[in-house]
């Protein structure tokens, strides 16, 4: 993880498509950016070992916590809500520090996720879903039109219940979607924007990531403790449940993204990949 200037904090980490990695930092603390405080962001990405990264003030209001790579190099920054002067909440940045075009992605966005056809998937939390009438999970094209509702298409009493907060999504490839959520605590799998699978013994964790492998499926972190990882069996719905170790240590991480059969989590001063088998 980069060094940050004095009163920087970070503010969002992002995996792409590629498993490219985003950090973004920003020059104060969340609830101050989206007061109103005009606020400087630095995007870094890894590139071949190295971090590249660019500067930009973000208009008044704009408190980002997501970040995904979108078109040709470009960066999409969203914060979970808008605000007063910024009502579309998701942000096209240029690497030159040029703001493209905004797009407005709904309210209480709890994760953000695109794929290389640059379609933006985003779930939303129980605020966003209750409040703001959202449907948990959505996706959108690279210009902010709605190309999916899980309310409208997925959802079934019967058989698949509703999204009451999306705590954890994967963009495994551009036609294969992973989503775990509360209240149920179901994980289903949508290919094609179609219902393709859902497991319904998986254990009610609160995990806020996960990786999907050939056999298992990784879950970070649960109720208790946010820096646990369980492994999870679908076809048998056993459970392990332990630490990541790094250096030797157990992992406290921060944050957890997952891509695939990736898991990528985010500590004080580095970030760590863990595969699912």
């Amino acid at each position: 993880m980069p060094e940050l200037p004095a009163g920087w904090e970070f503010a969002a980490a992002g995996v792409g498509p590629d498993f490219a990695l985003l950090i973004v930092a920003a020059d104060g603390p969340f609830d101050a950016r989206r007061s109103g405080h005009s606020s400087r962001y630095r995007v870094y990405k890894a590139t071949g070992g190295s971090l590249e990264g660019f500067d930009f003030v973000a208009p008044v209001g704009a408190a980002y916590t997501h970040a995904q790579p979108i078109g040709d190099g470009d960066f999409l920054l969203v914060a979970p809500w808008p605000s007063k002067g910024v009502e579309k909440n998701g942000h096209i940045w240029r690497s030159d520090g040029t703001l493209v075009r905004q797009i407005a992605l709904g309210e209480g966005i709890n994760q953000v996720q695109t794929s290389s056809r640059s379609e933006v998937w985003v779930g939303y939390n129980d605020e966003g879903v209750y409040r703001a009438g959202e449907p948990g999970l959505r996706c959108f094209d690279p210009d902010g039109k709605r190309t999916f509702s899980f309310a409208d298409s997925v959802a079934n009493d019967d058989v698949v219940p509703i999204i009451d907060d999306c705590y954890a999504l994967n963009v495994s490839s551009d036609n294969e979607i992973w989503v775990y959520y509360y209240s149920a605590f179901p994980l289903v799998r949508l290919v094609d924007k179609r219902l393709a699978g859902i497991w319904t013994r998986v254990p009610g964790l609160g995990a806020h990531a996960f990786a999907v492998g050939e056999k298992s499926v990784l879950f970070a972190g649960d109720y208790g403790d946010r820096s646990s990882i369980t492994r999870y069996f679908p076809e048998s719905g056993r459970i392990e449940m332990g630490h990541a170790i790094g250096d030797g240590q157990q992992l406290e991480f921060t944050r957890a993204i997952g891509r695939a059969d990736r898991l990528h989590l985010v500590a004080s001063s580095a970030m760590w990949l863990v595969r699912a088998g």
